[in-house]
């Protein structure tokens, strides 16, 4: 049983403020230094300042970015900067995209989500988690007592009933509509207790998939293991739902550059990946980008496939011959339904046993960066920064779904699920 219900939202006084296009900004995981510098310029009042505030290196235990997000986050509810809502609702949201030359429309809701372990079988995570990202989450909900980013959620739906009763909500004028990146941004207050209750009651029999926001969500859990008893607001968490059911939900593939550690080359790579893979030179013409993605997806028809690329044009498609050949070299922990997963066969074979790179470790992670851009991965192979560019098809969803089911996580960055949630549009605080 999932408990999903509606909550007073804190949310930006637009009387004080103005508009909400300079307020609102990505995840903080998306966030690159010159985005947080755009963002903090951008308006006095962006979110950013909670979410990701500037290091500096005169930080201390007493003065850091966590303190001086709790700080701001006080001062602007005193001069009712944020203001809660006089009475719970759900927030339902919309997001206008092009994902592969079609327009789509994805359409959820935030609510509150009581928390609890994975083990319960009700709330299933679909990868693993970094303890860096976990400790940097930890210290700000621990500062704030609140979540200002929501995780992002799954649930299935076939016949779209929760979907019909959002939909009638976007009928109104929404309270807010941003352009950002060529996304169109709709947010609406959905407020009637019968419907609420409607939609409450129908996710007593639902599981919710995390789709992104491992990191909250696990951090979350563990403040509220560790302080519920003195803070008793902290039992549920902000999550933004959307039905897994629906034609409109876009996964991109991560693609992962590497520096090959002392020892190892792009050249001996290539020749010992032939005891694994069937590897075929690929000639990409311009544009390289466009060229690698069709070979990408016309050989994934056939089974698993990747591009590997060393620079300057030489590029050699991997075909994986036969999925059981990882069996023997899975870790004693992993299990054997891996095997059908590209990223799976691509980090134990050509990352790990090959090159010597075990992504779970901290040491592994040194030599791996992550791109969703693809022309941006090729150019940083070109320039040398890295010495290998392997690029991938995307995880289906179902893939998602039947593992996580199972309680069985993928490796990190198996998924980037599009497109990403805006951060300030409402925030869930544990004290009201």
């Amino acid at each position: 049983m999932v408990e999903v219900v509606p909550f007073r939202g804190l949310r930006y006084n637009q009387e004080v403020t103005g508009a909400l296009d300079p307020l609102v900004a990505p995840p903080y995981d998306v966030i690159s230094p010159q985005m947080q510098d755009s963002l903090h310029e951008r308006n006095p009042y962006n979110v950013v300042r909670l979410i990701l505030g500037k290091e500096t290196e005169a930080d201390t235990e007493t003065d850091n970015r966590y303190t001086r997000a709790a700080h701001t986050f006080r001062e602007w509810r005193d001069k009712k900067v944020l203001t809660h809502d006089s009475k719970p609702g759900f927030y339902v949201y919309s997001q206008e995209y092009q994902f592969a030359g079609r327009k789509n429309v994805r359409i959820g809701f935030f609510a509150r989500v009581r928390l609890e372990d994975f083990s319960a079988g009700n709330i299933c995570p679909h990868e693993f988690t970094l303890a860096k990202a976990k400790q940097d989450r930890a210290q700000l909900i621990k500062a704030c007592h609140a979540n200002f980013s929501p995780i992002f959620g799954l649930y299935s739906d076939p016949q779209g009933e929760i979907d019909r009763k959002l939909t009638e909500t976007t009928r109104s004028a929404p309270v807010a509509s941003i352009s950002d990146n060529g996304i169109l941004n709709n947010f609406w207050r959905l407020d009637d207790p019968g419907v609420q209750r409607q939609i409450s009651e129908k996710f007593l029999q639902k599981k919710i998939y995390i789709a992104d926001g491992h990191h909250r969500y696990e951090t979350a859990l563990g403040f509220h293991k560790e302080h519920g008893n003195r803070v008793k607001d902290s039992a549920h968490v902000m999550m933004f739902l959307t039905n897994l059911d629906s034609q409109s939900l876009a996964i991109y593939p991560i693609h992962r550059l590497v520096r090959c550690p002392e020892g190892r080359s792009p050249q001996g790579f290539i020749r010992d990946i032939r005891g694994y893979f069937e590897v075929e030179p690929l000639t990409l013409p311009a544009p390289m980008d466009l060229h690698l993605t069709q070979a990408l997806s016309q050989a994934e028809t056939g089974g698993i496939a990747f591009v590997a690329y060393l620079g300057r044009g030489e590029a050699y498609l991997l075909k994986v011959r036969d999925t059981t050949r990882i069996l023997p070299l899975l870790a004693p922990e992993d299990p054997a339904d891996l095997q059908i997963l590209d990223v799976v066969q691509l980090h134990t074979i050509a990352f790990k046993h090959l090159l010597g790179i075990d992504t779970k470790t901290p040491e592994g992670q040194k030599f791996m960066e992550y791109k969703v851009d693809r022309a941006q991965a090729l150019a940083l192979v070109d320039s040398g920064k890295y010495d290998l560019g392997f690029f991938l098809n995307a995880t289906q969803i179902q893939q998602v779904r039947d593992l996580a089911e199972k309680g069985i996580r993928l490796p990190q960055k198996a998924t980037y699920f599009y497109p990403k949630l805006l951060s300030g549009l409402v925030i869930n605080t544990f004290e009201s």
